[in-house]
């Protein structure tokens, strides 16, 4: 058991130890509210270097499962930056 303050009701109850998130990160559930939260959650972002690839295979007009297996993200990922890269047009 851990003493930190619980971003969801603010009571600095004990907060055990939950697992860890998809990225490494330790999970912990609030003593009081029974809530779980990462304490130093680091936010899943892609590297400018990584968009700017992607941007680039688009440009060329690779397929997206390519691209995908090519850059090592999702397909998902590959059409985010590409409805991005339309709006901003």
């Amino acid at each position: 058991m851990v003493a930190l303050a619980c971003p969801h009701c603010t009571d600095t109850a004990l907060a055990a130890r939950h697992g860890e998130n998809r990225n490494g990160t330790e999970r912990f559930r609030c003593g009081a509210c029974g809530k779980t939260f990462t304490p130093d959650g680091r936010p899943r972002v892609l590297s400018y270097e990584k968009r700017e690839q992607i941007e680039n295979c688009l440009a060329e007009r690779m397929n997206q499962r390519a691209m995908a297996r090519a850059q090592g993200v999702s397909r998902d990922t590959i059409r985010a930056v590409r409805k991005k890269e339309q709006s901003a047009s």
